[in-house]
Order: C-alpha cells, then structure tokens, then sequence
C-alpha cells in the first residue's frame, strides 16, 4: 500500500511540474518586457538587441522553446539566469541551501515549542499556560512578519546588541565547505565549534522571527484536536483502567490528534520555504527568495521559471510525506 502511495505521488509530481512548467513558461511570455534587450544592455543597438534574441533561441517558435524548456528541466538545465548571466542551476545551488537551512530552523522551534505548548493547553485549558500560548498565537497571527522582523532586529541589535541583524556570516569570514550547503551543519562536521557557534549567531534571529508565524497556527490546531480527542469514552476508559496520564495523553491522544496536526504541517512547511521571501530581504538572507525577488526585478524568466519550479517540487514532495504519516498514524488509512 506504501509504495502505491508513493508511485501514485510520484506520478502527480510529474504532472504538477507540466501544469508549473506551461503555466511559468506562457506567463514568461505574456508580461511585458523584452529579456533579450535586457542582456543586450540598455545602450545597445537593434541589431545586438536581435542577434541576442537569436543567440537565446528568443525569436523561435513558442513549441520550441517550450520543448527546449521542458528538455532543460530533464537534464536541470534551465538554461542561463539574464541578472546574475551565470548558470541558473548553479545559483539554485548557491541560495536554495541558505533557504532550506532557515525554513529548517524555523520550523525545529515551531515544533518544539508548539508541541508543548498545545498539549498543555488542552490538558489544562484556561490555566495560565492556556492564555499564554493564545496570547501567543493572536499576536502570531495578527503581527505583520515584516514588522516582526524589523521590531526584532531593533530589540536584540540595536538595543541589547546580541545578535547581528542579517546575513549568514560575518563580512570577510570564511564559510564552511560546501558538504550540504547548510552553513551551521557543515560546520559541525568539520568539527570548527566556533564556525558552528558564528552561525547559529546569524541564523537564530531570522528562524525564530519566521518561526513565530508558524507557531500559532500549530499549536491551535493541536489545541483543538487535543480537546476533541480527550472527550472521547477510549480516553475515559484509559484513565479508568489507572493508566498513567501521561501516557494516556502522549501514547493514546496524542497519536490520533496528530492527523490534522499534519495536514497544517505539510502546508506551512511549504509556506516556509516559498513565503520567506520577506525574511530574507529584512535580515539579508542570500536565499532563494531574494534570488526570486531579483530575477522579478530584473525579468529574469529563467530564474523565475526555475524558482517557481522548485517550489512546486518542495511542496509535491512534502505533501507525500504528510499522506505517508498519515498511514502510519492510522491505520485505518492503509486499509481503506
């Protein structure tokens, strides 16, 4: 059943990534703007204008681009970014890293600390610990992230001056070599401690302020679904029997009230690696969000294309984890 699942998951990603790749490739052709003047330069004749449009293959069919397109994402060749005038996939290479390794922060403190958070909540609903974490969540949720980033940025920089306000590393400072991408993960295997210590530095400050859009909206969630789960007669029956409440509630009422716990998981994970975008502009963050951003700016279409692409994989691949939790969580799911 597992891996049908996965076969049939698969089989969506690759039509997902058509339905992306038509839509990206005729939207890059309905928005004004012309690329090849764009990489011809501003000061450039019509002549150089029209001998980089038929250098790009810019002035052939609109099928045989496309096909050309769809060939370059088979080999991930997608083709030549017009901004940065570099291979597109090595800027890929070069920021999506930093992006993961911040939406992987972010979303290790929103589960650490929401998991508590809700299950307190529901055990013991309007205790203190209960209008904390909904104090909590109304600010998450009411908060602009941008403000957020910035009311951070004054607090922890300018005033208390314990975290830098952006970047991944100090100007000048060597980053780790590149085994993952992930500065903070490559420095431990290299075993350079204060490298380690330097980044998290620079990371901490970012994730926690992405991380507190996210939280409230799982610890509500696991909130409710706990509540629900522990007006059921099995829990009942449970504490009658004089199993211990502790594990009653995190073996028995946790697991089933995991199930819509996940499907928020598996959108904001998702949330979290297309939605930085603000994040990394206020904090300076070189992640795939300020490349989207430039490549918008500038009408980089191949970056775009490419951007849009990865993001739609990131969130194809996600949700079929999500479906395969849910039949571990459930059996019921695999049998059905």
């Amino acid at each position: 059943m597992l891996v049908r699942l996965i076969i049939r998951r698969l089989l969506a990603l690759t039509l997902v990534l058509i339905g992306l790749s038509i839509v990206t490739f005729v939207l890059s052709h309905v928005v004004p703007g012309d690329p090849a003047r764009l990489i011809a330069g501003p000061r450039a004749g019509q002549q150089a204008v029209e001998n980089t449009r038929h250098e790009y293959g810019l002035d052939r069919p609109l099928y045989e681009q496309y096909l050309s397109y769809v060939k370059g994402i088979v080999t991930l060749d997608f083709g030549t970014s017009l901004s940065s005038l570099r291979p597109v996939r090595s800027d890929l290479g070069q920021y999506f890293p930093a992006t993961v390794e911040l939406a992987l922060a972010a979303l290790v403190l929103s589960l650490v600390i929401g998991f508590p958070l809700g299950i307190l909540s529901a055990v013991r609903p309007n205790s203190i610990v209960d209008n904390v974490s909904r104090l909590i969540s109304i600010t998450g949720i009411a908060t602009p992230i941008f403000w957020m980033a910035l009311l951070a940025q004054y607090v922890f920089f300018v005033r208390l001056k314990l975290l830098p306000d952006g970047g991944r590393l100090p100007p000048g400072a060597t980053p780790p070599s590149g085994i993952t991408g992930l500065y903070t993960v490559d420095s431990l295997l290299e075993g350079n401690w204060s490298l380690f210590v330097t980044t998290l530095k620079y990371l901490i400050l970012p994730a926690c302020v992405l991380a507190y859009s996210t939280l409230p909206l799982i610890t509500r969630q696991l909130r409710g679904a706990m509540l629900e789960v522990l007006s059921q007669d099995y829990i009942r029956t449970a504490r009658a029997k004089g199993l211990r409440e502790r594990g009653t509630i995190l073996r028995h009422a946790l697991r089933n009230a995991m199930l819509p716990v996940v499907t928020i998981l598996g959108l904001q994970v998702g949330l979290l690696f297309s939605g930085a975008v603000l994040i990394e502009i206020i904090f300076s963050w070189p992640g795939i969000g300020r490349y989207a951003l430039t490549g918008v700016t500038n009408f980089d279409y191949n970056a775009i294309m490419a951007v849009t692409l990865v993001i739609g994989f990131c969130y194809v691949i996600i949700n079929m984890f999500a479906d395969i939790a849910y039949m571990l969580l459930d059996p019921r799911i695999s049998l059905g």
